[in-house]
């Protein structure tokens, strides 16, 4: 069983775990804005004095979609920390990571159609649907950015649920089988949840090096226009 040591900032949690041996070390803490500031403290906290190289065989980072700023900070930590020890990486979506951990909490049932969110901010958020098999998260399309009345619905007739930063946007949702869905709006992707699930086979490792690790951005609509096209200023 490989020791893996995950990571995740995508949010407005910084995210650490080190699972090894059965055990596992993590720290979790919301701060906003800071994770650079925090992030190798924490690491140094799970670590408990051991040298990275003893500790971990796989190093996983959440590559969002998700903050800007928080995507650069977990995937150049984790690069630098693989590229230092000749670690292998494997990259997962934290949109995706957030449904595991609502599994994990036991606020999902097997068939659930559920749409995983994070405020992208300027009035749009970042989401994912998946459907809950009761052990996977089967998504049928990548994540995309849209405002909130834009929200493309699945041909689905099971019950939705509604997770992350984004489900605030609730009531600017078109469609009113959204807007009356259960909502956990304080889910967030958690590394001590993705840790052991990679681990123990539940979840499958793509190992890659560390400088193909790249933050998962999403096209979002710009609204600028050129020069030739903005008209002319009286």
């Amino acid at each position: 069983m490989p020791r893996i040591l995950a990571l995740d900032t995508a949010t407005q949690a910084c995210s650490l775990a080190l699972f090894s041996g059965g055990s596992l070390l993590h720290r979790h803490e919301m701060l906003a804005r800071a994770h650079n500031r925090h992030i190798l403290q924490m690491l140094s906290e799970i670590l408990q004095g051991r040298a990275l190289a003893d500790a971990v065989d796989v190093i996983a980072c959440g590559v969002g979609p998700g903050s800007f700023t928080g995507l650069r900070v977990a995937v150049s930590v984790a690069q630098g920390l693989a590229w230092s020890q000749r670690l292998p990486v494997h990259a997962f979506c934290s949109l995706e990571a957030q449904i595991y951990v609502a599994a994990e909490q036991h606020l999902l049932s097997e068939g659930d159609c559920v749409l995983s969110t994070i405020d992208a901010q300027i009035g749009q958020l970042y989401g994912l649907w998946g459907i809950w098999t009761g052990h996977h998260v089967a998504t049928a399309a990548p994540p995309f950015i849209c405002a909130p009345d834009q929200i493309s619905l699945p041909d689905n007739n099971g019950k939705w649920v509604i997770l992350g930063t984004g489900s605030h946007y609730h009531k600017q949702f078109a469609d009113a089988r959204l807007r009356a869905a259960p909502r956990y709006d304080a889910i967030t992707p958690d590394a001590s949840v993705m840790a052991p699930l990679l681990a123990g086979g539940t979840l499958s490792l793509d190992l890659q090096p560390a400088h193909l690790l790249t933050p998962q951005y999403v096209q979002r609509d710009i609204g600028w226009k050129k020069l030739s096209e903005q008209g002319r200023r009286d």
